[in-house]
């Protein structure tokens, strides 16, 4: 026990401290145990008020600070206002994407800011004056303008001969357009509204056809569209923005509509030039899509870009094809009534009853047709001098032959183009020879008519129209046609041998005279000739296959070369083999023509033959029957060997 003033605790009290005392506290009593907790209270309290008035200091100054801040966002507010409000608006009218490149296109507009420059509609186009049109054909526009004539659209004879049609013909030095079918010539005065089709006289709302400032020959679309399948929309407005959508083939299409207004550029690029605005909900093609953007066309024919985002999700369309239009495959027969012809040529340059005919065939197995010279074209007027006889047509008959008389214009010189290119005298020489084909009883017409190149130039197109209109009789009276054309070049393309695979019966393709009298020495029917002239009229004219009838030579040519100077005389088969052996030469075949060859020299001459026999007759049937040709003819009658008829009917069936 420790002295009272030595400690703190006050014993048997329960105080802890003299200070207790001194504060009211009295030991072991509850009464001091609730004045205890009473100050406990009074003292929490005070501690409440003064965390309060903490509080209130921190929420004030908190108030302070954030009205800084809203005052200091206003002011950069106005500021931005003030210096970028004109960028704004435009980014808020384009409904520009906020973002990264928003906020740094406002601060670097030159880098990352959208352009909004307005391309040259007209230099995008190439328009240059207020009639062009430019045409967009399927997905792309072509160099070719149509023109804008009255309100209507008209397209010039190229543009309808490359993408429609090649069978409108022009006569200028006449004023006339024609277009012919099966049975009628459709035919309209160029400049007029009016047309005559179908034995009645009716009206376009716009002229027909016409010729532009420039000479250039135009036909309305409105009337082009009679006789081809396409579509063409128009689009302009007041900035003579004038454009054309074309279609003429109707394929499956990817299409999407915009998410949002956007713009259509010339180029995948925001600064690239704006061809139109375009609007959200718009549908657009899609031409091709790329890392971000992506090549669409307009309902209205705009081709241009726009970004990948503002696409929806494409799906595919395929828009409905235009049909009604006239098809000459459906109207002509393309299918002749004879399923194979053979036929022989008979050159005779005076009357024949019959009895020649029947000399010369007397070998001819399978031989079904044959064509003798008998109308031979005098002049430019269209007359002609005429040597059938009907006693020939019935042996004729008698033997099972059709009788196919020949027209043809070696036999004189005139100007064919005067013949041809007047459609009276056309009409008169079609007359005519219907007239005298009837009398005499005979089966079909063979046209000969041979043009050089440089006539045919000229010619060509107004020769076809003649053929065109001769078919309309011919068939009216139940008379076939059929035409002879050389191999096609480039040069004799004037023939139109695809126009002549509608309108006749037969195409007969020449195919000989590969080397000719004038040319240099060779073969006048090489295995690869007669195989490219077949061909070519199958795939690169589209003759059908059942009425091209491949021509073969019955006879060669024995050259001779000497100091320099190349000669050739035409021998008949037989003939040529008899010269060869006559002077014991020994024939060598020649794989890559196909035919046997021989060669002599008789001092400073050299002669040459590519000779024409069984073996070589053998290997062109069989290139006929590899392309699906079964007719055949053969020039001429008389001139053909031993044994060939033969090989061609057995080749053939």
């Amino acid at each position: 026990m420790g002295k009272i003033g030595d400690t703190n605790e006050i014993i048997g009290t329960g105080y802890t401290n003299a200070q207790d005392i001194d504060n009211g506290y009295e030991p072991n009593s509850a009464p001091r145990k609730k004045k205890r907790s009473a100050g406990a209270k009074r003292r929490k309290k005070r501690r409440g008020r003064v965390a309060k008035r903490a509080n209130k200091d921190v929420l004030k100054r908190l108030g302070q600070s954030v009205l800084a801040l809203i005052v200091a966002l206003i002011l950069i507010a106005v500021v931005i206002m003030v210096a970028f409000g004109d960028r704004i608006k435009e980014s808020m009218a384009n409904r520009e994407e906020l973002g990264g490149r928003w906020l740094l296109s406002l601060l670097y507009p030159e880098k990352y800011s959208y352009g909004m420059d307005p391309a040259n509609l007209k230099d995008y186009f190439q328009l240059f004056n207020n009639e062009d049109v430019a045409i967009i054909l399927q997905d792309e526009r072509i160099a070719a303008h149509a023109k804008l004539y009255d309100g209507a659209v008209y397209f010039s004879i190229d543009t309808i001969r490359d993408l429609f049609t090649k069978r409108f013909y022009i006569n200028t030095e006449e004023n006339k357009l024609l277009y012919s079918t099966s049975s009628q010539v459709i035919s309209n005065v160029i400049g007029e509204k009016t047309y005559y089709m179908d034995g009645e006289l009716k009206t376009l709302s716009v002229p027909v056809s016409r010729f532009g400032k420039d000479g250039t020959f135009y036909i309305a679309a409105d009337y082009v569209r009679m006789f081809a399948d396409f579509d063409c929309n128009f689009y302009t407005g007041d900035d003579h923005i004038n454009r054309v959508q074309v279609y003429t083939r109707w394929d499956e299409d990817r299409v999407a509509t915009l998410k949002n207004d956007t713009q259509l550029r010339i180029r995948g690029g925001i600064k690239s030039e704006v061809l139109r605005q375009v609007n959200k909900g718009e549908e657009v093609e899609i031409l091709e899509t790329m890392e971000t953007w992506s090549k669409v066309k307009t309902e209205d024919a705009f081709i241009g870009f726009v970004e990948n985002k503002t696409l929806n999700e494409a799906s595919t369309r395929t828009l409905p094809a235009a049909t009604g239009a006239y098809h000459p495959e459906n109207d002509y027969n393309m299918t002749p009534a004879m399923d194979r012809v053979i036929l022989g040529w008979h050159q005779i340059f005076d009357a024949d009853d019959g009895s020649g005919m029947e000399e010369l065939t007397a070998s001819a197995t399978g031989m079904n047709v044959v064509s003798p010279t008998w109308f031979f074209l005098k002049d430019e007027e269209g007359a002609y001098t005429q040597i059938g006889r009907k006693s020939y047509v019935e042996k004729a008959h008698a033997k099972g032959y059709q009788v196919w008389a020949l027209v043809e214009n070696m036999e004189a010189d005139f100007d064919e183009y005067a013949l041809f290119s007047s459609s009276e005298r056309r009409a008169d020489l079609i007359q005519r020879l219907i007239a005298d084909s009837l009398e005499l009883g005979i089966d079909g017409i063979n046209m000969d008519v041979e043009l050089t190149d440089s006539k045919l130039s000229k010619t060509g197109t107004h020769y076809v129209q003649f053929l065109r209109e001769l078919s309309i009789e011919t068939h009216k009276n139940g008379l076939s046609l059929s035409v002879d054309v050389p191999p096609p070049t480039e040069s004799n393309k004037g023939f139109d041998l695809e126009e002549l695979g509608y309108v006749t019966d037969y195409v007969v393709l020449m195919a000989y005279d590969e080397h000719y009298a004038g040319s240099e020495a060779g073969s006048v029917a090489s295995i690869a000739f007669v195989e490219k002239g077949i061909t070519d009229c199958l795939q690169k004219y589209s003759v059908p296959a059942e009425k091209l009838v491949c021509g073969m030579p019955f006879y060669t040519r024995l050259w001779k070369t000497e100091a320099g100077s190349v000669t050739s005389d035409a021998l008949g088969m037989d003939t040529a083999w008899e010269w060869a052996n006559n002077r014991s030469l020994e024939a060598q075949w020649l794989d890559d023509v196909c035919q046997y060859y021989v060669e002599y020299r008789d001092g400073t001459a050299l002669y040459q033959m590519w000779l024409e026999d069984v073996s070589a007759y053998h290997a062109r049937t069989g290139v006929m029957k590899d392309l699906g040709i079964k007719s055949m003819a053969g020039w001429k009658l008389g001139l053909e060997g031993s044994g060939v008829w033969d090989a061609i009917y057995g080749d053939l069936q």
